[in-house]
C-alpha cells in the first residue's frame, strides 16, 4: 500500500503555517495557500524540492530580501520566512498576503475599457519602483501581477529570475548560458536570443499587457488586435504599444517615466511620477516632499545669553526658505521690536536683542514662532511643488496637442 503524501508544515521562528492547498507550481518553486496558528490566511512560495539548486536558492534569497525591505504599495511584500523539510530536502520558504485572483482573471472576465489605464498605471508604479531601485524584473506577465478586489490594487509579484543590482544583491549571482529566463510569450526579443537584457525587457511586456487588457488576446506577429479596434477613444494607446514592443531596445521607451509622460500628456490625471527618495531611499510619488525641514521640522533644543542677546541653538541648519517661513508668519504674540522679522539666524542658531527679564517670555514666544513657521514653510513648500507639478502636465498636454495638429495639417496638405 503507497504511503500517504504528509501535508508540509512550514515554521518560521515566529509561526507555523499548515497548507491548505496547492495554488500553483513554477519552474522552480510552489504556492501554496495556508493558514497559520491564528487562523489567518496567507499565501506561501517555496523551492520546489525536486528542483533545489545552489542557483536557485540564491535567487530565491535575493527576491525573499528585496520584497520583505519593500514599502511599495504596488510590489509584493513578503510578511515571514523560513525553512521547511518537504521530501526529506531543506527547502527556503516566505510568506505574503494572499490574494485570490491575478491580472490573468481580469483579463479573462473582461475589463472595461475606462478602467484600464488606471489599472495600468499602478502597474507601472509598481516595476518603475523595482527600476528606480535598478532591479529588473524579466518576467512579466498578467500571472505575476496580483490583484486586491478590496482595494482594487494590482501587486507586482514574483521576482525569482530578477536582476539585482549590486546594492541591492545579498548573493552573488552569475545567470548560465543557457538560462531560461521568462515566459517566451511576453519575453523580449533581445531575451529569447540570450543577449543583453536590462529594464527594457519589462517595457517590452509591459507593451504587450497593455495591449492585451483591452483586447483580451495575446499580441502575437504583425496582424495583432489593436486597441482602437476595440476602443477608438484610446486610439492613441497603439502608436505606444508600438514603440514599447520594439525589437530592438534601443528604439522603445528608455524609462516607465517616458511611458507615463505620456499618459499624462493624454490628460490621465490618475498617472503620478515617481522619483527615489534621497531620504530614506524609498521610491516616493513625484509629487512627495522629500525634504529634511519637514520630515524633521526644527525645534529649539538649547538657549544661551551672550552680550544682551538671546542665542537660540536650533536642531538643524535652517535654509533661506525656512528664514523667509519664519518672518512672515502670522497670528502671533510679540513685543515690539521683538518680531519675527527682527530675529537674525546663522546656520542653526537664532538671535535677538532682549533685556534680561524678558528672556523666558521670549524663548516661550520663540518656540511658537517655531511650531507656527515649521507649517507655513510645509505650506510654501507644497505650493511650489504643485505648481511646478502643474506647469510640467499642461506642457506635456501642450506637446501632445501641437504634435496632433501637425498631424492633421500633414494628412491634409497635398503637393
Amino acid at each position: 500500500m503507497a504511503k500517504k503524501k504528509k501535508t508540509p508544515v512550514f515554521e518560521s521562528p515566529f509561526n507555523t503555517y499548515q497548507e491548505i492547498t496547492l495554488l500553483g507550481e513554477g519552474g522552480s518553486g510552489r504556492v501554496y495557500k495556508v493558514e497559520d496558528d491564528n487562523g489567518k490566511i496567507y499565501a506561501l512560495k517555496c523551492l520546489n524540492p525536486q528542483r533545489v539548486t545552489k542557483e536557485k536558492t540564491k535567487r530565491f534569497k535575493n527576491e525573499l530580501l528585496f520584497c520583505s525591505r519593500n514599502q511599495h504599495n504596488n510590489v509584493l511584500k513578503v510578511l515571514d520566512w523560513g525553512k521547511a523539510v518537504i521530501d526529506e530536502i531543506k527547502c527556503p520558504f516566505y510568506v505574503m498576503p494572499f490574494y485570490p485572483k491575478t491580472l490573468r482573471a481580469l483579463i479573462e472576465n473582461g475589463i472595461a475599457h475606462q478602467r484600464v489605464l488606471p489599472l495600468f498605471s499602478q502597474i507601472l508604479d509598481g516595476v518603475e519602483a523595482a527600476h528606480l531601485q535598478k532591479v529588473w524584473h524579466r518576467d512579466l506577465k498578467p500571472e505575476n501581477i496580483l490583484y486586491d478586489d478590496s482595494t482594487d490594487c494590482l501587486i507586482v509579484a514574483d521576482f525569482g529570475i530578477a536582476h539585482f543590482s549590486a546594492e541591492i544583491l545579498q548573493t552573488s549571482l552569475q545567470t548560465k548560458t543557457g538560462t531560461r529566463l521568462a515566459n517566451f510569450q511576453y519575453a523580449a526579443p533581445e531575451q529569447r536570443e540570450q543577449g543583453n537584457v536590462d529594464h527594457r525587457a519589462d517595457i517590452y511586456a509591459l507593451g504587450m499587457i497593455l495591449n492585451e487588457m483591452f483586447t483580451g488576446t495575446l499580441l502575437q506577429g504583425t496582424g495583432y488586435k489593436t486597441i482602437v479596434s476595440i476602443a477608438p477613444e484610446f486610439s492613441y494607446l497603439d502608436a505606444l504599444v508600438d514603440l514599447m514592443i520594439r525589437q530592438s531596445p534601443s528604439d522603445r521607451p528608455q524609462s516607465i517615466d517616458e511611458i507615463k509622460k505620456e499618459l499624462i500628456g493624454r490628460q490621465n490625471e490618475f498617472v503620478v511620477r515617481q522619483r527615489l527618495g534621497e531620504l530614506k531611499k524609498t521610491v516616493i510619488p513625484d509629487s512627495q516632499l522629500d525634504d529634511p525641514l519637514i520630515n524633521e521640522p526644527v525645534k529649539l533644543i538649547a538657549v544661551d545669553y551672550l552680550n544682551g542677546n538671546l542665542v537660540l541653538k536650533l536642531s538643524q541648519r535652517v535654509t533661506s526658505q525656512w528664514i523667509h517661513a519664519f518672518r512672515n508668519i502670522r497670528n502671533f504674540s510679540y513685543y515690539r521690536g521683538k518680531e519675527p522679522v527682527n530675529f537674525g539666524f546663522h546656520e542653526n542658531t537664532a538671535s535677538i536683542a532682549i533685556e534680561e527679564q524678558f528672556a523666558q517670555k521670549m524663548t516661550d514666544m520663540f518656540k511658537d514662532y517655531l511650531n507656527r513657521a515649521n507649517e507655513e514653510y510645509k505650506r510654501m513648500m507644497f505650493e511650489q511643488k504643485h505648481q511646478k507639478e502643474r506647469a510640467e502636465r499642461q506642457t506635456l498636454q501642450n506637446k501632445i496637442q501641437e504634435e496632433e495638429k501637425r498631424q492633421r495639417i500633414l494628412k491634409n496638405v497635398k503637393i
